[in-house]
């Protein structure tokens, strides 16, 4: 009689322990379903904004080849309305002057380039070059960068205040390798930090 007892318990504690594996097993799987379901909605949540952005970096793309089409147009009209071209002159030049490492237009670079953007308003078929130049302080590298951006900076100003356009306009940096030698000193670097504006047009 105790051994059947025994073995009446054992039995009882078994599916017992049967019953709650069971019914862990149910908890475990609807948790994983759960777990898959939400990824598979972050996945899905996840792709949508990258193909969203893809789609707007597509329209980006195309209005700046677009654009890019539009300036190349307006570019080989004004070469082909600059009959002649060969035959342009220098009819103004101008400098304007930087601080140190600095690539913004200050007050007396201003009025230097108010007379550019007056005199190319009045002489609509002129065009303007613009040359960039620094000390040689800084790599090479570091000071093409800035003459470039210095040249450019001048040229916006004439963009922004006077409308002139783009396509009337070319630059280049020479950094450090074409600034006259002034000597040695803070005066004579102050005189390398530059832009030299040519404006060419019909003698």
């Amino acid at each position: 009689e105790m051994d059947f007892k025994k073995v009446s318990i054992i039995g009882l504690a078994l599916m017992l322990i049967a019953i709650i594996g069971l019914s862990g097993c149910g908890a475990s799987k609807a948790y994983v379903d759960q777990s898959v379901a939400d990824e598979r909605a972050q996945s899905s949540s996840a792709l949508a904004k990258v193909e969203k952005e893809i789609a707007e970096n597509k329209a980006v793309l195309e209005r700046m080849q677009t654009l890019h089409s539009q300036l190349e147009q307006k570019t080989d009209l004004a070469i082909n309305q600059a009959k002649g071209f060969e035959n342009y002159q220098i009819i103004w030049e101008g400098e304007v002057y930087f601080d140190f490492n600095a690539t913004n237009i200050s007050v007396d670079a201003q009025a230097i380039l108010d007379q550019a953007g007056n005199k190319m308003s009045t002489d609509r078929s002129s065009v303007m070059e613009f040359e960039g130049f620094t000390d040689p302080s800084g790599s090479k590298d570091h000071n093409f960068t800035l003459g470039q951006k210095r040249a450019t900076s001048a040229k916006y100003y004439l963009v922004d205040n006077f409308g002139i356009n783009l396509f009337r306009m070319f630059l280049t940096s020479h950094g450090e390798t074409k600034a006259v030698d002034m000597g040695d000193g803070k005066s004579a670097y102050a005189k390398m930090r530059k832009v030299k504006m040519k404006l060419w047009g019909k003698p």
